[in-house]
């Protein structure tokens, strides 16, 4: 599949550039040629073509090799003294990202010392049958040297790609989610499969709800009915797309990924890449108020499935100062 996009990219940059070189060779080289003759309107073409060329290297190439790093402050009661959380959700390893996307992504989160990491799921690519993908998640292991590090499963560790309804998510590939959370564990890396931990930092306690999959119907809320009402609860769930299709329990705050923000948005349209027909467009990225004074923040992510293309969404880490 990887390669049917890059063929895809290909065609679309022989499209746009080609023409445009035969129309300035012409303009320039071939006086008598049709093109000079009509050299305004053959210029404004081929500037239109080499525009088209360059977005197509640029949000193919390069703006995916970008990290930026996306800061925000969130109000959680019962938090007092400030918690710094470092997220990332879709690292997707594997024919585009490697062991040093990886290690730039792990320098990059200790330069920020935060007091807790948190990978949101959809660590693989997972579409060829490839193990050697769990491998390129080895840096990691800093990470879980230096800070508290969880992780949770996203649809890809099951080998499941997105589908256009709630009830039916074809099987794409096989099913990594006991190896991830075997090889995660060995790198240190607390890793949660609908699990409620008790978290200490700063002198505060809060609950982190680490969840599992829901296109693998493996979602299970009821292990925070055993939670105390008066603690603030973050949970991790990789797919926002439960807010829409569940009857969720009360969690202060929610951090999610999937969506990848559409991996290419455009000005006034929005994300391109739609994952489903559930989940509105408005939610593919941000931070959003919900009922009962809970919140969601939806992370554009850090890396890329399907096309390896992103374009004014470059891949980021979202820095949390809960307050």
């Amino acid at each position: 599949m990887p390669q049917y996009y890059d063929l895809l990219i290909l065609i679309m940059l022989i499209i746009t550039a080609y023409p445009a070189v035969i129309f300035l060779y012409s303009i320039y080289k071939r006086p008598k040629s049709f093109e000079a003759k009509h050299k305004k309107t053959f210029l404004i073409i081929s500037i239109i073509l080499l525009l088209g060329t360059s977005t197509l290297l640029w949000g193919s190439f390069i703006e995916p090799k970008l990290i930026v790093i996306n800061k925000q402050e969130i109000d959680l009661e019962n938090i007092t003294e400030p918690i710094k959380i470092a997220f990332i959700s879709d690292l997707h390893v594997g024919p585009y990202k490697k062991t040093k996307w990886v290690e730039k992504v792990v320098n990059k989160i200790i330069k920020q010392k935060p007091d807790l990491v948190f990978i949101g799921g959809d660590n693989l690519y997972n579409s060829e049958y490839t193990p050697e993908e769990i491998e390129y998640l080895k840096p990691l292991s800093k990470l879980a040297e230096l800070f508290p590090t969880y992780s949770i499963n996203g649809n890809h560790e099951y080998g499941i790609g997105d589908g256009k309804n709630s009830k039916k998510y074809p099987i794409i590939n096989a099913d990594w989610s006991n190896q991830m959370k075997l090889a995660m564990e060995k790198l240190n890396i607390n890793y949660l499969q609908n699990d409620l931990e008790l978290l200490k930092v700063r002198n505060q306690e809060f609950y982190l709800f680490g969840s599992d999959s829901i296109l693998a119907g493996k979602l299970d809320f009821n292990i925070l009915n055993n939670k105390d009402e008066d603690l603030a609860t973050i949970a991790l769930i990789h797919n926002p797309l439960f807010l829409f299709i569940t009857n969720y329990p009360k969690m202060d705050l929610t951090l999610s990924g999937h969506t990848h923000g559409g991996q290419i948005r455009l000005p006034f349209l929005g994300p391109i890449g739609k994952v489903d027909n559930l989940l509105p467009a408005n939610f593919y990225q941000g931070l959003h108020n919900l009922p009962n004074e809970q919140k969601i923040f939806v992370t554009s992510g850090i890396g890329e499935s399907g096309p390896r293309a992103r374009l004014f969404n470059p891949p980021e880490i979202v820095m949390i100062t809960i307050k």
